[in-house]
Formats: structure tokens, C-alpha cells, sequence
């Protein structure tokens, strides 16, 4: 009984009518609950990349250190990658047929 009244008048209509568009914009809006949801979970994959970038950086930090300070690491690349050697020495070149 309560309800019909409640119903019948216009003012509550209209009043129940923006109510419900409000929680509809507030859950699906362009900054609703369910964008929220999507950001979040893309906030937490980049940071998880930013993570592993980071990590990467780190690795590359102490590899340019040791090529900066370490003659011997300077000397493995030349040996192995430009196939340089020291004087007296020879260097076999092996072709796999």
C-alpha cells in the first residue's frame, strides 16, 4: 500500500528515476567503479614492468661497470666476438660445413 502511494506521486518518481541513473553513471560511467576496476589492473602491470625494467637496468648498470673497470672483460669480448689475440698467439677459425 505504501509503495503505490509512494509510486503515485511524481516528485518521488522523478526522485527514484535520478537515483537510479546516478548508481548506473557511478558503476558504468567514464569513472565508474568498473573503469576504476580496469585501471587498477592495468596500474598493476605496469608496475610490474617498470619492475622488471628496472631489474634489467640494474643488470646492464653492473655490466658497463665491469667493461668500464675490468680489463679482463674487455678482453673476453674482443676474444670472443672480434676474435682479436694477444701477441703470439694464433686464432684457429673453425667454418661448420
Amino acid at each position: 500500500m505504501r509503495m503505490k502511494k509512494f509510486l503515485s506521486n511524481p516528485v518521488n518518481l522523478i526522485f527514484g528515476a535520478i537515483v537510479f541513473a546516478l548508481l548506473l553513471y557511478l558503476i558504468f560511467g567514464e569513472k565508474g567503479l568498473i573503469q576504476r576496476a580496469k585501471l587498477e589492473v592495468n596500474l598493476k602491470k605496469i608496475k610490474k614492468e617498470i619492475e622488471t625494467i628496472q631489474n634489467e637496468n640494474a643488470i646492464l648498470r653492473e655490466k658497463i661497470h665491469k667493461l668500464e673497470t675490468d680489463p679482463e672483460q674487455i678482453e673476453k669480448i674482443a676474444r670472443e666476438k672480434y676474435g682479436m689475440a694477444k701477441e703470439g698467439e694464433e686464432v684457429f677459425i673453425i667454418k661448420e660445413k
